[in-house]
């Protein structure tokens, strides 16, 4: 097989018997001499925030001059994005070489994997391989059962929870909360909510946790000029000021999250706070244009929809905004489509090519009548933009899933 073939086939694994638990990762990782203990670890769960603290981790860690390695997901482009060592994503040559390595080692053991789980097993040797000082950690799906949770992890961050992928997790929030505090392990655990049924399920698991909103009193202001974020909050001794690199009210409670730990660390405040100003994520409140003024945002369920909802309130008239969104199917529309309807007057619904899980547009359109004073349908992402631009209105956006964004956007 040639590069494109490799990647195809990576892309797309499909074990005869799909399991939600960490026994195929198990058994890989005894195969491989368990190259995830090789390394301290910084494992993070939550429904939302978990990239943009992983980026403010990153960004913190390298400003101390240590090699950081970062596993985050879903990519927007392509399978590298997900795997990034010094900020720099793994090559094709190496993803490709590791790959090809621990298929016929797992095929000979009759152990089939997803493609999420190969590329986690990739990512544990090549950061093994290339000595990496810290692995900043994110969980693809809960926590409990994701097929990260097989590290023993120093620190563990759970953003905060919402009602997401309930066929997995549970129906209600307290077993959503069970399964994102299963990543806790002996180390120090940081949350960034006043959710209780994460409070007790934290609490169920360890006394050793920081909860970021008590320890630091916190107020933002968004700064429309430079799209940063100033956050004014109070530790036990002094109050401080940093303005961060990402926007959005949100994104104080992810850069707290990151400090608590940077802070255990020993890095300097100097020091995280310069690195705060300089952090990106795309794809989360991304401005990528400004004329006309355009939005990218991977808001992909309920709660990152009313993080949009609360960070754009105060920014734009919704009869001055349209927002493009596909949606997948198994998130809850109404309610993401609600938010929207207080974000925008417009609203334009396209399909998603190569993506069975998004809901057809027709059909995202019909869910949405009576919510917007106008809805148009595309087949395009591409087509949807024209119309948009056409509309003349003060601010676009674009939401609604991750699957979106990659015809908008080109991560670095």
């Amino acid at each position: 097989m040639n590069q494109p073939e490799i990647l195809h086939e990576l892309a797309n694994l499909n074990p005869p018997q799909a399991k939600f638990d960490t026994s195929s990762m198990l058994q890989a990782l005894e195969l491989l001499q368990h190259p995830e203990n090789t390394y301290p670890v910084i494992h993070i769960a939550g429904s939302n925030g978990k990239g943009s603290t992983a980026a403010f981790l990153e960004a913190g860690l390298l400003a101390a001059n240590y090699s950081v390695g970062k596993f985050t997901s879903p990519y927007i482009q392509r399978l590298n994005e997900c795997i990034v060592l010094n900020q720099y994503q793994i090559n094709d040559d190496e993803l490709c070489q590791i790959y090809l390595e621990i298929k016929p080692l797992l095929l000979s053991h009759a152990i089939y994997v997803s493609s999420f789980e190969m590329l986690t097993l990739i990512m544990f040797v090549y950061f093994a391989r290339h000595k990496v000082d810290y692995l900043i950690l994110e969980a693809g799906l809960g926590g409990l059962n994701d097929a990260t949770n097989v590290v023993a992890s120093n620190y563990s961050i759970i953003t905060n929870i919402s009602l997401e992928h309930t066929q997995w997790l549970g129906t209600n929030l307290s077993a959503i909360a069970t399964q994102k505090a299963g990543i806790i392990k002996s180390g120090l655990t940081i949350i960034a909510t006043d959710t209780p049924e994460l409070i007790a399920a934290v609490s169920h698991k360890t006394t050793n946790f920081i909860n970021v909103l008590d320890k630091y009193p916190h107020q933002s202001q968004l700064n429309l000029n430079n799209f940063t974020t100033q956050v004014e909050f109070t530790d036990s001794i002094k109050s401080h000021l940093v303005t961060l690199g990402l926007f959005g009210h949100f994104q104080a409670k992810n850069f707290l999250s990151a400090y608590a730990v940077l802070h255990d660390l020993g890095l300097t405040d100097e020091l995280i706070f310069h690195a705060a100003a300089t952090t990106t994520w795309s794809g989360r409140l991304e401005c990528i244009s400004h004329k006309p003024w355009i939005i990218a945002d991977a808001s992909h369920n309920v709660d990152g929809a009313s993080q949009l909802y609360t960070t754009l309130r105060e920014l734009v008239n919704p009869a001055n905004c349209v927002i493009i969104a596909s949606i997948l199917a198994d998130k809850n529309v109404q309610a993401m489509l609600d938010y929207y309807a207080k974000i925008a007057d417009h609203l334009i619904v396209c399909n998603l090519p190569q993506q069975p899980r998004a809901i057809n547009a027709i059909r995202l359109a019909k869910l949405a009548k009576h919510k917007f004073k106008n809805i148009h349908i595309y087949n395009s992402p591409l087509a949807a933009l024209t119309t948009a631009k056409r509309l003349n209105k003060h601010l676009i956006v674009i939401s609604g899933s991750t699957y979106l964004l990659k015809y908008f956007i080109n991560p670095t």
